[in-house]
């Protein structure tokens, strides 16, 4: 059984990968752009639509141009202020990293509570932009949305589960692929646009807080296309030297496509007059009214599906990072740091796929539900992350001596004071406007994932504590005397071997102990135990009640009261077996029997395995069953 479920996993989740093999790879721009600027780019596939959808709501669609030059303006600001990040601080941590160092492990909490949320909204909102595009192609797929997207979340866990690699040649073709149909579609668009409207847009005469709001919430939609800026700002290990210089060069130049792609479609969306009320993403839509419902509209939605893709792949690959920084400093559990045979954090990749999935389901895969939820994780991150360059920058201008140099970083802590301001009025916005539309539900997941770190980490400092030697600690006082107990049900090969066992370790005292439920089962053992002459003697403990574990532990606690100083070591049988349905048809009391025994003090609980013969011919399964158990 366990030879072919290890050739099972073989197959599905690869061979084992050694430690030595795995090697960091190191990239020069051209392949840095696709690996890690998928993500900004992607947002092409619902960021123009986020914007429009908020200017809808107050009837100021004339306004879209205007408002997507805001968010390319803000794009480009927190481009340059990122660009200058990474040249400071090119290491993986991203902004958890520059947080938690110049602010403190408090803020970097937040800051990587923030991220955290961040990340998973992504991919929820990636796997939903897939789905969408895949049914504007195939309207009669409409009723399938969410098995879409659980679809493509599968197929994203399998892969990140056998930790492939995505394949350089593969991103620079969906990559470079997808800013080349852009770039014709805004060519061939703007070329074919005479300046006439090709549909009405809807008119009206809304109130002045209507279009507030509408202005408001396009500030705030439109700031999705900020929110893979983070995954660049943490690509510096990942690219040849110089790294700084190199990565900040990588990202700006991401951003200035994704900025360039985003403004393009919202002009094109506003040229051709789409108002917002159709279905379907509005790239794609723009690809309709331009090179009609043909085959360029169907090579654009492919490249969105495999820009998406690859994006939201990507961001399995970041959270386990993360997860990873934030368990190596003893605020998530310690687990979530180590990784398996396929060097894959399975713990993390899990987490994101399980509540991705609910998220997916629970919006019904609607992109324009979680955008709303979107912004807040990645913008607080912002906001911090800029106040620490803040801090970074006036702490190096005062050691500085060059001139120069001072006015370098003193134009830089201007760059990052404008961003952090930029920033924040997006926070400000986004949390305000869009609070009753989502925004509340990450505000809620930061906080409660914030306050889990507080309890780790002090539990971790706790244990720290109870654990740690004292200058004058000495070598372990040894007990004074130990007890062996052999617990035997029926006297049979597993009772025994138990017995050799407890025998072998020369205790002070050596019994074995047995429960009474049925009468003539407990005089057959005692019969059969005293003609044997095994040279341990026979407790038998009443249990009127038939309950096989609590008349042991109230045995074994009467000793540790009796000699507190000395040790109790229990000695428990247990069967091995080779097939998974052989656990059905054995007990599991002394599992629950030895994990209460563990709370008592000064007692150890040792398993002595007996190996059926199907795990002799099979291989084991995972799990032991109980030898205690009455067998006819």
């Amino acid at each position: 059984m366990q030879r072919f479920t290890e050739r099972i996993k073989r197959v599905v989740l690869g061979a084992p990968v050694a430690t030595d093999v795995a090697k960091p790879q190191t990239m020069r721009t051209r392949l840095a752009l696709p690996v890690f600027g998928a993500g900004i780019l992607s947002a092409v596939a619902y960021g123009p639509d986020a914007l429009i959808d908020a200017l809808r709501s107050g009837m100021q669609q004339s306004w879209i141009p205007f408002m997507a030059g805001g968010t390319v303006i803000i794009l480009m600001l927190l481009g340059l202020a990122y660009s200058s990040q990474v040249r400071a601080f090119p290491h993986e941590r991203g902004d958890y990293g520059v947080v938690r160092d110049r602010l403190g492990q408090r803020f970097g909490m937040i800051t990587g509570a923030s991220l955290l949320i961040d990340q998973l909204f992504t991919v929820a909102i990636s796997v939903a932009a897939i789905a969408e595009a895949v049914i504007y192609l195939l309207p009669s797929w409409e009723a399938w949305a969410p098995a879409i997207a659980v679809v493509a979340l599968g197929l994203m866990t399998l892969v990140n589960l056998r930790g492939i690699r995505d394949r350089g040649r593969v991103l620079l073709a969906v990559w470079h692929g997808f800013v080349l149909i852009l770039v014709i579609l805004f060519v061939v668009g703007w070329a074919r646009h005479d300046g006439s409207p090709t549909a009405p847009l809807d008119t009206g005469s809304p109130h002045v807080w209507s279009i507030l709001v509408a202005f408001a919430g396009a500030v705030a939609s439109g700031a999705v296309m900020a929110t893979g800026i983070e995954h660049l700002a943490s690509s510096g290990p990942y690219h040849a030297e110089p790294r700084g210089r190199r990565a900040s060069r990588t990202l700006l130049i991401a951003v200035l496509a994704g900025a360039g792609a985003f403004y393009g479609v919202a002009w094109l969306a506003w040229a051709y007059r789409l108002s917002g009320w159709e279905d379907g993403p509005t790239f794609l839509q723009v690809a309709a009214r331009v090179f009609g419902n043909g085959v360029l509209t169907w090579i654009v939605g492919v490249f969105a599906v495999a820009i998406l893709y690859a994006a939201a792949n990507s961001v399995f690959r970041r959270f386990s990072r993360l997860t990873g920084f934030l368990a190596s400093d003893g605020v998530l559990p310690r687990q979530m740091a180590m990784r398996n045979d396929r060097l894959v954090q399975r713990g993390s990749v899990l987490i994101v796929a399980v509540l991705a999935v609910v998220i997916v389901i629970a919006s019904g895969a609607s992109v324009e539900r979680l955008v709303h939820m979107y912004i807040v994780g990645v913008f607080t991150a912002i906001v911090l992350s800029q106040r620490a360059m803040i801090e970074w920058t006036g702490a190096r201008r005062q050691l500085a001596t060059a001139p120069r140099e001072r006015r370098e970083l003193l134009g830089r802590r201007i760059l990052h004071v404008i961003a952090l301001i930029a920033a924040g009025a997006v926070l400000l916005i986004t949390a305000v406007f869009n609070f009753a539309n989502g925004a509340w539900i990450a505000v809620v997941l930061i906080v409660l994932v914030v306050v889990l770190m507080h309890a780790i980490r002090r539990h971790y400092a706790a244990v720290r504590i109870d654990i740690a030697l004292d200058k004058e600690a000495k070598a372990p006082t040894l007990p004074s005397a130990t007890h062996g107990i052999v617990l035997v049900a029926q006297m049979h090969r597993p009772a025994l071997h138990a017995l050799a066992y407890a025998k072998a370790a020369r205790h002070t005292t050596l019994k074995a102990v047995t429960v009474k439920v049925d009468r003539g089962a407990s005089l057959a053992l005692q019969k059969r135990w005293a003609q044997m002459n095994l040279g341990a003697p026979l407790v038998v403990l009443d249990s009127p009640y038939r309950d096989l574990v609590s008349p042991v532990l109230d045995y074994v606690k009467s000793l540790h009261r009796a000699s507190p100083r000395e040790a109790v070591f229990v000695y428990v049988p247990e069967y091995i077996v080779g097939r998974w349905w052989e656990q059905l048809l054995h007990n599991r009391n002394t599992a629950r029997l030895r994990a209460q025994l563990l709370n008592v003090p000064n007692v150890v609980v040792s398993a002595v395995p007996w190996m059926l013969e199907s795990a002799r011919r099979e291989g084991p399964v995972d799990a032991v069953v109980d030898a205690e158990s009455q067998i006819s």
